[in-house]
């Protein structure tokens, strides 16, 4: 029976004893000559013995053990064996009845080491701690194994868990306490007199004045648009707008504020930090509330003036179609008869052209073949009445429908022009100097070209504003104008050439990133972080040197006489994948269980329930409660409901359980640190195995469209709104994050976001941090391989997720061969050294989180092109690209490597279907909280994934034991996503699990 100490260090990875030492661990704890010196120093072998176990168990566990019998008899045994001591087990009891010497060996391995006594070494780690838990917001788990690696690094002897963690609690405690100081420091009386009056709940009302404020306003409505811009107002007018928190890091703010943001205000007053989270809280509202209303203004004019038109525009074509389509038949068999009489004749043996003969009569006999005249004009006429006018374009019927909607534009411009605070760039002046004028026009009958800005009249508009032959000449169509102007606005808007003041997602995007005094402060150490230098000479002849190496060698392996002549490399398709004799054997030898019993073990061994805690970091109060994760991770991941896992037979899976466990503890945080878990878990097994791999990840992500709108949705041209379910696989299998995200982004920078946003928790974790990734560009392939080249990753995508296979050179008097014409496109370098200085601040503020990488796009980007900034980082992108498709035309096992990466995520999906069986295929359809579900759904295959690993280690080292030989690439080849031997439907049991579940059949090498 295990000790709660001992279930507390399996829990948390501490090192301990619990389940021995890992077979992989020993080659590092054999003794050396240095080590063997010391132990003939002692005298008799039981002494040898002792002083040997001792500095084998500090090794491993990173503190001694004087209590002798909680050493595993095997490393007694192990060590014993090379010193050659015969019956060790009978030697070290006789050791350990003398604890004086126990103690003084274990002083002498301490000094003789330059280990540093746990009591000595504790105020520098708390030092450091307390410089770290300045800026992270990382959990007391968390920091307990950040605490943990510093000890080893700096040779300081472990504590037990306990004291480690109670110390690292008290040090979070502590500078929690000392930001909520800072903050409320800040404070006037009378703001502190504010917040408690928030947190108060008004006679005969039930919630709150903080519960109003926070909640939002409802769906979008004209109606409700007004309210969430007198959100807004009201939370800028509580007077805090003055109170500078720029001194707390960002992180902080935000963990402090969400913290208020969902706590009950009830439970929220009985906290000591009370105050500080209600300001954080206020200082997000000031941008978020704002925020919120103008997403809500996109969604209504995009469904009021762009998604609801189109409709009602199909819905008039498709219910005209009866009556102009045979009119259109009549006049297109009118128009053939008519062209044939007027072809010319030619002479095939001789070329001779002869004009036709035509008259009036042979064209009226021709054209009564069809029909009468009279009936052809009818149909002329009524086609034309249906079909655009020429010149026009696609959008004329539906912004045609749109101008119904003018009675909404007379109520919106007056509100956005009064209430909200719009700035522009050059490209958006235009339009927002349109709108502001708008008011004072909408009342004007007489309007005219000259009181109107006609360089917005594209396409469509430049008709239905000037109106028909019926206006008179210069005349302005006032509805149709007005549409105009708040189309073109909103579009500029959506791109952020339009802005506005005070929000965060919908603000200047430029004025994110990092200037002045803050990018001073914050350059050193982001270019040494990135590996980027001050003067771009010698990091930019580096680079061309590589370019230069890499195209001289590929052409130097061309067919003597060969050339390459269309300006771009024909890359290999990607090759199907084989299954080895090795898959089919591992496939049948991998333990027959159920899904919970898959879960409950991979939890079980990485500790995972342990990454459920409170939204306070405590851990649950329930019994059994791997029974309830376990319950709701199968009953959400296969999409079956809670009611299908709820029993009542047992406490821990009763359904009111089950619900609260859900809605409490399956929070995205929570999901995220399992996941870290998991991560680490499969990189040891993966070590063991050497098969440490070239730390590739991969991004795809599943598509979403939906005809209702719902905030934060981009608007599709057809008028739904579309989102991605992006997911992040690492070369593991393992799924890093998945996240909802509007529109189509770029899978590559959606990779950059999350390795940024994950850099910390990869680090401490001891996993690898992924280097190259694997993924589709979208849109400015060219600035996206700059983006991550200069971010310190390896861009890699496959020959199929390449749109442009051209070649470059930065030589032009370089002579290469049968790539010559292949690399006549010029690279050059001045223009990238030009602006080093601006490309170096953009790369810094997508590291340190100021911007996203997708932001960084926008404003690279203007009108669907680089800017001249854009430019020099797309050159330099060019640079990598080039080297990556030389590589991909040149070298077999690199392409393979890319191939077998981007093949993850089809097994995933497959396994994602056959797990989420509750309806045909996962999720066809979005629905409110998908997110969530997909989160849990993630987290199931990530179980999946990690339970082949460690069980196909199991088998390949029962087959070496056999005496099999494993070819090492068949080996790598294996995938870790094979359901066939998983149970995935039926009535589940959920029990704790045994050995005897997951054993392995005494299988026959050979067999297949």
């Amino acid at each position: 029976m295990r000790s709660a100490e001992e279930r507390q260090e399996l829990s948390a990875g501490y090192p301990s004893f619990v389940d021995g030492i890992p077979e992989s661990d020993w080659p590092h704890l054999r003794l050396d000559e240095e080590d063997q010196r010391l132990i003939r120093s002692k005298r008799g072998e039981h002494n040898r013995l002792g002083f040997a176990v001792q500095l084998t168990v500090v090794r491993f566990l990173g503190r001694f053990q004087t209590d002798l019998e909680r050493i595993p008899e095997d490393l007694v045994l192990r060590v014993g064996e090379q010193l050659g001591i015969p019956d060790p087990l009978a030697k070290i009891s006789l050791y350990g009845e003398n604890s004086d010497t126990v103690r003084n060996h274990a002083r002498e391995i301490r000094q003789e080491h330059g280990w540093t006594p746990f009591a000595e070494g504790e105020p520098k780690l708390v030092a450091w701690l307390e410089d770290r838990l300045k800026y992270t917001t990382d959990g007391p788990k968390a920091m307990t194994l950040q605490a943990l690696v510093w000890l080893r690094e700096h040779r300081v002897l472990l504590p037990r868990y306990s004291t480690l963690r109670d110390l690292v609690v008290q040090c979070r405690s502590s500078a929690e306490d000392a930001v909520s100081k800072e903050l409320v420091a800040k404070l006037t009386r009378q703001q502190v007199r504010i917040i408690d009056w928030l947190m108060e709940v008004p006679a005969g009302e039930r919630t709150s004045r903080l519960d109003r404020l926070r909640r939002g306003v409802g769906t979008p409505s004209w109606a409700n648009f007004e309210k969430a811009l007198s959100r807004a107002d009201e939370v800028r007018g509580l007077g805090f707008a003055d109170v500078d928190v720029s001194s707390i890091p960002e992180r902080k703010l935000t963990q402090l504020a969400d913290h208020a943001l969902t706590e009950r205000v009830p439970r929220l007053k009985e906290q000591s930090g009370k105050r500080a989270a209600v300001l954080a809280a206020i200082k997000r509202l000031e941008t978020s509330a704002l925020d919120d209303a103008i997403d809500m203004l996109d969604k209504l004019i995009s469904e009021c003036f762009i998604a609801r038109p189109k409709r009602w525009a199909d819905k008039a074509l498709v219910e005209a179609y009866p009556k102009f389509a045979p009119d259109g038949t009549l006049t297109a068999q009118a128009l053939l008869s008519v062209l044939e009489l007027v072809a010319e004749y030619v002479d095939h043996d001789t070329g001779e052209v002869t004009d036709p003969y035509t008259d009036t009569d042979t064209m009226r006999a021709a054209l009564e073949t069809v029909a009468d005249r009279d009936t052809l004009v009818r149909a002329a006429k009524n086609l034309l009445e249906y079909m655009p006018a020429q010149g026009s374009d696609t959008d004329e019927a539906r912004r045609a429908k749109a101008l119904e909607r003018f009675r909404d534009v007379r109520k919106l411009v007056p509100v956005l022009v009064e209430r909200v605070r719009f700035g522009a760039t050059s490209a958006g002046r235009a339009a927002l100097t349109a709108l502001h004028a708008l008011p004072h026009l909408l009342d004007r009958e007489d309007l005219r070209l000259d009181d109107i800005d006609t360089t917005l009249l594209k396409g469509s508009w430049e008709r239905l504003v000037r109106g028909g032959p019926e206006r008179s000449e210069g005349t302005v169509n006032l509805p149709a104008y007005a549409l105009c102007v708040v189309e073109t606005f909103h579009r500029q808007l959506c791109k952020r050439e339009i802005f506005v003041h005070g929000c965060t997602r919908w603000g200047d995007l430029r004025a994110r990133l990092l200037s002045g005094e803050l990018w001073e402060r914050a350059r050193p150490g982001l270019l040494n972080s990135l590996n980027l230098p001050e003067d771009p000479t010698a990091y930019l002849d580096r680079a061309s040197g590589r370019l230069h190496d890499n195209l001289v060698r590929v052409a130097s392996r061309l067919p003597e006489g060969s050339h390459i002549t269309s300006g771009d490399l024909t890359l290999p398709k990607m090759r199907p994948p084989r299954t080895s004799n090795l898959s089919r054997l591992v496939e049948k030898m991998l333990p027959r269980v159920e899904l919970p019993q898959v879960v409950l073990e991979v939890l079980g061994r990485t500790g995972g329930v342990a990454a459920f805690t409170t939204r306070n970091g405590n851990p649950p109060p329930y019994a059994e409660f791997e029974l309830s994760v376990a319950a709701v991770m199968v009953g959400y991941g296969c999409n079956i409901g809670l009611e299908a896992v709820a029993s009542d037979e047992k406490e821990a899976l009763g359904h009111d359980r089950l619900v609260s466990i859900s809605r409490d503890y399956f929070r995205p945080e929570v999901i995220e640190a399992c996941t870290t878990l998991m991560l680490g878990a499969e990189s040891a097994t993966l070590a063991t195995m050497q098969l440490n791999g070239e730390r590739l990840a991969s991004v795809d992500g599943l598509r979403f469209s939906i005809s209702t709108p719902h905030l934060g949705l981009r608007i599709a041209p057809e008028g739904t709104s579309e989102f991605t379910w992006v997911t992040v696989l690492t070369e593991q299998a393992i799924q890093l994050s998945g996240r909802m995200v509007s529109g189509r982004p770029s899978a590559a920078l959606e990779a950059l976001n999350t390795f940024t946003t994950y850099r910390d928790r990869l680090d401490v974790s001891g996993t690898r941090q992924p280097e190259a990734i694997v993924a589709e560009a979208g849109a400015h392939e060219d600035l996206v391989f700059g983006l991550l080249t200069l971010s310190g990753y390896s861009y890699q995508p496959t020959p199929q997720q390449v749109d442009d296979a051209r070649l470059w050179r930065v030589d032009r008097s370089a002579d290469y061969g049968p790539l010559q014409n292949a690399t006549r496109r010029h690279i050059d370098l001045s223009q990238i050294a030009d602006h080093w200085e601006d490309i170096l601040r953009v790369i810094g503020s997508i590291h340190h989180g100021a911007v996203s990488a997708h932001d960084a796009l926008r404003i690279l980007t203007h009108d669907g092109k680089p800017t001249k900034l854009g430019s020099a980082i797309a050159s330099f992108g060019r640079i990598a690209k080039t080297c990556h498709l030389l590589r991909l035309y040149d070298n077999p096992d690199y392409r393979s490597g890319i191939e077998a990466q981007s093949r993850l995520h089809k097994e995933r999906s497959d396994l994602a279907r056959r797990i989420c069986h509750g309806i045909d295929g996962p999720f066809p359809d979005y629905y409110p909280g998908l997110e969530n579900r997909l989160g849990v759904l993630g987290l199931l295959l990530n179980t999946v994934a990690l339970f082949n690993t460690i069980y196909i280690q199991k088998i390949i080292e029962k087959l070496r034991a056999q005496g099999q030989d494993i070819p090492h690439n068949e080996l790598r080849e294996l995938s870790r996503l094979m359901y066939s031997h998983i149970n995935m439907r039926g009535r589940f049991h959920f029990e704790m699990p045994t050995e005897t579940m997951f054993a392995i059949p005494d299988l026959e090498p050979d067999s297949n």
